[in-house]
């Protein structure tokens, strides 16, 4: 275990002094100092995406080499005037672990998906005026899209339990839960996203199986999305739709009220649990830590 520790560490900071970027020093220190778990024991990071991150981010994290970073600024909307970015972080952070290993002893449950996270996307947090050019420069420098939690915009609440809403049915895709924490479904989001990218079965295209179940929804006056596409100037796309839909649905049978879901709903709802370590819930206070901080 020491010797393959070593040999990390060693080709970890051969990278570093090829790459000559003295920022990445701190990299190293965090990974010396932390104790290393089964996300993140074979994973030496990306120091090319790290190298796009502003100092301005003052909370990067890692879990493999999927991304989680942060700035310090206040949330706009949330439960208290005093909540700051880094409890943003902390709980994205806490929600991507949930996700990741659902069962939580530690491990991840399927680390395909945690592959694709980490080749595919970042994840950002910070008000719109910060995100923007990261997530122009991260794309364009690594090919990793970006999701963000824009907290000038979206709502923070860290106490939501995504329990005891009323419901009586999802009408359209603008369905969301009062004062409902946007940070879930960002995250949710992200995680969906990447099993779109290594499981054909999540394809979001009008004639995949996900897309054809939503249609049946609109054409039988259950679901619609045209109320969203008009507030939008005609750019909510299909794909989009199809993941809120999904989102919706995941959203209800975690509450449990699956009981409100139709027919086409309910068959999206066994894709999901019939995909390996698929999250059927999550827990905000996750509490354990398969993450590594690097900033």
């Amino acid at each position: 275990m020491r010797m393959r520790f070593n040999i990390q560490m060693f080709l970890l900071l051969a990278a570093i002094l090829l790459s000559q970027n003295p920022c990445d020093w701190t990299v190293a220190q965090e990974l010396a100092k932390q104790p290393r778990t089964e996300a993140s024991f074979d994973h030496l990071g990306n120091p090319k995406l790290e190298a796009c991150i502003p100092a301005r981010f003052k909370y990067v994290y890692r879990i493999g080499d999927f991304y989680i970073l942060g700035t310090d600024e206040r949330p706009r909307e949330s439960d208290r005037n005093d909540r700051q970015g880094k409890e943003v972080v902390l709980q994205a952070v806490r929600l991507f672990g949930s996700f990741l290993d659902a069962n939580e002893d530690g491990k991840v449950d399927d680390p395909k998906l945690l592959k694709s996270l980490g080749d595919n996307f970042a994840f950002a947090i910070g008000s719109d005026r910060r995100l923007r050019p990261v997530e122009e420069l991260i794309e364009r420098k690594t090919g990793c899209y970006v999701i963000s939690m824009k907290t000038d915009i979206w709502p923070f609440f860290p106490n939501w339990s995504g329990t005891g809403f009323p419901l009586s049915g999802i009408k359209d895709s603008m369905w969301r839960p009062d004062s409902m924490n946007a940070l879930w479904e960002e995250c949710f989001h992200t995680i969906t996203e990447a099993y779109r990218c290594c499981d054909e079965e999540w394809d979001f295209g009008k004639k995949s199986r996900l897309g054809l179940l939503m249609a049946e929804d609109i054409a039988a006056g259950n679901y619609d999305i045209e109320k969203q596409n008009k507030m939008e100037g005609g750019d909510y796309d299909w794909a989009t739709a199809v993941n809120e839909y999904v989102h919706q649905i995941w959203l209800v049978n975690q509450a449990g009220k699956k009981a409100a879901l139709t027919k086409s709903q309910k068959q999206v709802l066994k894709l999901m649990q019939a995909t390996r370590g698929f999250p059927m819930k999550v827990n905000p206070n996750y509490p354990l830590d398969i993450s590594i901080r690097v900033r």
